[in-house]
């Protein structure tokens, strides 16, 4: 008996939290007026779609707190699509993106289909091709890896080098010893 009187008690108090939770979001959703709406224009030049979404505060009268809106328009051309949210995001920006694509194309460029990392007056340029990935120095290339093989015009190696299961491995007295290395 004692159990049911405390599962009766357990079970007011879940209704009573119920119920504020329920006042709270209903205060809350009068709060904050969303408006949607859409419209279609249509003439002999074009057809434009355009939905629109607003949020008003209530308190506010009317204060408008965010719109998003697109509009699509078909021509005998083509279509265009806009989004006004992103568009001034955009335009806000534009100084400062500009600054920096500016400042990336220093060192990033895109010519002819070909990807060219490197300062335009530093000596040495990688440049991505469609068929390869070419080394130059001071307008010679040097080295580009085609076709899975490397062509170096010229090569330093500082310690080993290993082809396959043999290596060419210094000894401790300065000679070079060829073995095979696992």
């Amino acid at each position: 008996m004692a159990t049911l009187a405390r599962a009766s008690i357990q079970l007011e108090d879940f209704s009573g939290e119920l119920k504020d939770l329920e006042d709270k979001t209903i205060i809350n959703a009068t709060a904050l007026e969303q408006r949607l709406s859409t419209q279609i224009l249509q003439s002999q030049e074009q057809i434009q779609q355009t939905v629109t979404e607003q949020y008003f505060t209530k308190d506010e009268t009317n204060r408008l707190i965010q719109e998003v809106s697109t509009a699509f328009t078909q021509t005998a051309e083509g279509w265009q699509m806009n989004f006004n949210k992103l568009v001034s995001v955009v335009n806000a920006n534009q100084a400062s993106t500009d600054s920096e694509f500016q400042n990336w194309s220093k060192y990033i460029r895109f010519v002819d289909g070909n990807i060219i990392l490197g300062q335009a007056q530093n000596p040495i340029i990688l440049t991505i091709k469609n068929d390869r990935i070419s080394f130059a120095q001071s307008g010679q290339e040097v080295a580009y890896l085609s076709n899975s093989e490397l062509t170096i015009t010229d090569a330093r190696i500082t310690h080993s080098l290993r082809i396959g299961y043999f290596g060419w491995v210094p000894r401790a007295n300065g000679s070079l010893d060829l073995k095979k290395v696992s």
